[in-house]
This record gives C-alpha cells, sequence and structure tokens, in this order.
C-alpha cells in the first residue's frame, strides 16, 4: 500500500444511494449492487437491485422493488447487502438473496426483511423482525445489513430505551435469531463466509463501545453450530483511539480481508491478514475521501479493491460512487 493510487468514479443515476456489492457469475465478471432510489415524481426512497459492470453501470442493470407483504402498504425500503449464486450455488442461477428493511403505513419503525429469486422481483419476500423475548424487551427497530451463506446479520434497538442498539444474527434454515452480548452499541454490517466447508465459519465485521470511544470497528468469528462468537479484535483508525471507527462491510482477499470504514476522518479502505495461528493482524489503513464531495463521503461497502458509497456534489443531492485501489 506504498504510494496507492485511488481512482474515484460515479456510479448509478444521481440520488441513488448505493449500500453492498457482491460478486456474481457470468460473462463479463458482473456485480450485484444493493440500495435504494429515488421514484420518479418525488415519494420515499424504495429498494433497488443493480447487475452488471461495476463501472460504468449500465442502466438497463437497475432493478426497481418494491416489497410485497400481505395486508401492508409499503411506505419506504431499502436493501443493504446482497448474496449471489457464485457464492451461494443452492440459490439458483440468475437468482439472489438481498436483505434490509422497510416501514409500512401505520406501522411503527424499522422491520427486517429478505427477498430470493430473480431480479424482476417475483420471488419470496420474508419480514425478520427480532423477538421480544429474545431481544430482552419490546424492539422499535429491525434492520438487516447483510447476507451470506445461511445467516443474515444486522442490528436492532428497543423502545424508549435510547442507547440500546445491538447486532442480531439469524439463520435462514432455521429461523432463529441470537444476539450479541459484547458490550454497549453493538452492530453488525458485514458478514463473510469462509470456503465452502458445510457448514463453514464466518468472519463478522462491525463495531461497538469500548473505552471512551463511541464506535471502535470489530472483528469476530462465528461458529454456525456452537452459536459462539470467537476471536473478538476492536480496532480503532490507525491504531489510534478516536470518537468514531466502524466497519460497513467486508471482502475476503488473499490471506484476509478487505473492509470498509467510516472513520472520525470519513471512509477509508482497510485490509487485516488472517495469521497462521488464526488470528487477525494489524489492520492497514488508507483514507478514501471524494474530492468531489462537499462534505464527507461514505464507505458503504467493499469488493477487493472497490469501495462504494456516496457523497454529495456540487450539484446537490446524493451520488453514489467507487474508488479503486490500484493493485
Amino acid at each position: 500500500m506504498a504510494s496507492p493510487t485511488i481512482t474515484y468514479n460515479d456510479i448509478l443515476p444521481p440520488n441513488s444511494f448505493v449500500t453492498g456489492i457482491r460478486q456474481d457469475g457470468g460473462d463479463g465478471q458482473p456485480v450485484v449492487l444493493s440500495g435504494n432510489y429515488q421514484p420518479t415524481g418525488g415519494g420515499k426512497p424504495q429498494a433497488m437491485l443493480y447487475r452488471g459492470p461495476l463501472y460504468p453501470t449500465d442502466g438497463n442493470g437497475i432493478f426497481p422493488f418494491l416489497p410485497a407483504f400481505p395486508g401492508q402498504i409499503i411506505v419506504t425500503s431499502t436493501f443493504y447487502g446482497p448474496n449471489t449464486a457464485l457464492f451461494d450455488p443452492s440459490l439458483g442461477q440468475g437468482n439472489v438473496r438481498a436483505v434490509g428493511s422497510y416501514q409500512y403505513e401505520g406501522g411503527q419503525g424499522d422491520h427486517g426483511m429478505i427477498y430470493q429469486g430473480p431480479l424482476d422481483g417475483s420471488g419470496t419476500w420474508t419480514q425478520i423482525d427480532v423477538p421480544a423475548d429474545v431481544a430482552g424487551g419490546t424492539v422499535a427497530n429491525t434492520l438487516a445489513h447483510s447476507t451470506m451463506g445461511d445467516l443474515v446479520v444486522g442490528n436492532y434497538d428497543l423502545a424508549d430505551k435510547p442507547g440500546s442498539g445491538n447486532g442480531f444474527i439469524y439463520n435462514v434454515k432455521t429461523g432463529t435469531f441470537q444476539v450479541l452480548d459484547i458490550g454497549a452499541l453493538a452492530t453488525l454490517y458485514g458478514i463473510w463466509q469462509n470456503g465452502p466447508k458445510d457448514p463453514a465459519p464466518y468472519t463478522l465485521a462491525g463495531g461497538y463501545k469500548q473505552g471512551h470511544d463511541l464506535n471502535t470497528g470489530l472483528l469476530a468469528d462465528y461458529d454456525p453450530v456452537t452459536g459462539q462468537l470467537s476471536r473478538l479484535t476492536p480496532l480503532s483508525y490507525e491504531g489510534k483511539p478516536g470518537v468514531v471507527t466502524h466497519f460497513e462491510g467486508i471482502s475476503g482477499v488473499p490471506g484476509g480481508y478487505a473492509l470498509a470504514a467510516t472513520t472520525d476522518a470519513g471512509g477509508a479502505f482497510v485490509y487485516v491478514d488472517r495469521l497462521a495461528d488464526g488470528g487477525f493482524g494489524p489492520a492497514r489503513w488508507l483514507a478514501a475521501a471524494n474530492p468531489a464531495s462537499t462534505s464527507i463521503s461514505t464507505a458503504n461497502s467493499i469488493l477487493r479493491n472497490n469501495l462504494v458509497g456516496i457523497y454529495r456534489p456540487a450539484s446537490g443531492g446524493v451520488q453514489s460512487y467507487v474508488a479503486t485501489l490500484a493493485d
């Protein structure tokens, strides 16, 4: 990472919000992007998926979604993370699993959701809200952030309890939830399945409150058989305690992981090696501030050396972008 070169390019139409990325199979190495879009004529954002080249993005590859749940009129929705048949052949070629959240007319707060099926929206929708008996109280919001293998990770908080946010792990096959017990303000935004073994171990990424920091980035391994976390590792931007370090996404790379991070300085690339003893090596950080932004640009997800996020252009609104780190 000596003398690194980062190239920034706009992707997707203006006021589309990219949140996640996953490689797909097929000619040209297409990707699947998740996020939301602004409907024509106004209204609140709705969920969107895209399949095609990462850059330049192809308008024909944009698929708008409107979640379908019986008896509910959807007000707004967003996808946060996709998975593809390249990593989970059981999905079927051309199908995806995407997770996110939505609100409906007359309802309270955000509800977690899973979509599984073709990109034309004809697949199945599942609402996933962390149950009160698992969360330890009435849940105000459930947001599903990422999925891989049989698992979905995300966050929830309790009604009328500020600062009660916590991370959860949901097993798609068993329909069961597990919540974290690692400290205040724990979050899970990223998940990576380590290898084809079934059941394979996972590595999770997010953040939690540690010491005086508002949020410290975390990496941890998760065993889906025992339900145990191990190698819980806190990481702060450039190794210095600050106000915020949070991991937004994770991607496997040879010898370790690439992560998208939000820090005091804005978005950043992060690379962490997997050591011979199974632990995590020290983090290598590289700030990634989109020079076209009139404010802090975000780092929302990552695919190897490609970080995706949003920024605010001088013309106003929101613009999605990809930052590519030269090999």
